[in-house]
């Protein structure tokens, strides 16, 4: 299990709990309203969601594949963020970069993966919002590509909104992680867990083994060594996939192990499956704020310099064990 706090006080909403945060570590109160613009793009999307495939949006169904319900979320996410004189460029995943109306000097630019996994929709899974802010490094009208393209190192903050049973908003600024969950009572986040701690090593792994045979050597026999039975537990390591990449990495946070999206030679994506800007940098972040590695096999995710905004990655995240196994065997220092 993981490591955790519970909050002291009851009943503390996301806004009221980062700005206590914010307060102590001396920041403006402009990164805590970007935050709530968030919290409140993830409340529009989480209603629409609890109707999915019942009622019509706009006078077009939600439908069970999930395109729509994707398309909803990306127009969330730019109107919340179309008159915010703090955000000058807002970056949904497969889009161009797009200036706020209100403020092209906003100081902060964010990306979203606005809805990972909307096909699941279509038996009632699991999807997911992925979040990255940055600062912005030019002072024009317009962000730069230097803006653009920084290390994932450079994340002011990155957090992703879980819509499942309940709506949970993981987030971090830096300074550990937290999760809220929604209240749909009083329409509100309030804080569940504080500086989630992933355990050092698990007894799961997270795949599609279905594409086993088109991994690299070195990523076929990691999966063969965590098949065997594990000497110091005595136990073997459970499979465990879903098609989210959002609650793949929630549960592994908690229950600690190691995701894989690796390499796949016979895919369409040569250069890995994940996003790294969109998926791979926020998700890194928070997977080291909360004491564990993500790596693309040879380098740390966060060290990775973007050349563009559509550029993918492998992504290997988790428990510090696990993931430094994983390099150990695509260094060929295990066999």
């Amino acid at each position: 299990m993981s490591v955790h706090s519970k909050s002291a006080i009851s009943g503390v909403t996301l806004t009221q709990h980062i700005s206590r945060q914010q307060r102590a570590l001396r920041a403006t109160g402009e990164f805590t309203a970007v935050l709530a613009q968030i919290n409140l793009a993830g409340k529009i999307i989480a209603r629409a969601l609890s109707h999915a495939g019942l009622y019509s949006l706009q006078g077009e169904a939600l439908g069970p594949q999930g395109e729509n319900m994707g398309l909803f979320a990306k127009e969330t996410f730019m109107k919340v963020f179309s008159l915010s004189p703090w955000v000058s460029t807002l970056v949904c995943e497969g889009g161009e970069p797009l200036a706020a109306a209100a403020s092209a000097a906003g100081k902060y630019i964010v990306f979203v993966d606005p809805l990972d996994a909307a096909s699941n929709l279509d038996v009632n899974g699991v999807t997911g919002s992925i979040f990255s802010v940055q600062r912005r490094l030019s002072a024009g009208e317009k962000a730069t590509e230097k803006d653009l393209l920084q290390k994932g190192s450079e994340q002011v903050a990155a957090g992703y909104i879980m819509y499942g049973p309940s709506t949970m908003l993981v987030y971090t600024s830096g300074s550990g992680v937290n999760s809220y969950k929604l209240d749909t009572g009083i329409g509100e986040f309030l804080i569940y867990q504080e500086n989630i701690r992933i355990p050092d090593r698990g007894l799961t792994y997270s795949c599609n083994e279905a594409h086993y045979h088109d991994w690299p050597e070195h990523t076929r026999k990691y999966i063969e060594h965590l098949r065997k039975r594990d000497a110091r537990s005595d136990k073997y390591y459970s499979s465990r996939h879903a098609r989210c990449l959002v609650f793949n990495l929630h549960r592994t946070l908690h229950e600690g192990g190691v995701c894989l999206y690796p390499v796949d030679t016979a895919s369409d994506k040569p250069g890995g499956r994940r996003r790294l800007i969109y998926q791979c940098n926020p998700l890194a972040f928070i997977t080291e704020q909360a004491g564990g590695r993500a790596t693309n096999g040879t380098e740390r995710i966060l060290k990775i310099q973007p050349e563009s905004l559509a550029q993918r990655s492998p992504l290997i995240v988790g428990s510090s064990y696990e993931v430094l196994l994983y390099e150990d065997f695509a260094k060929g220092s295990r066999a």
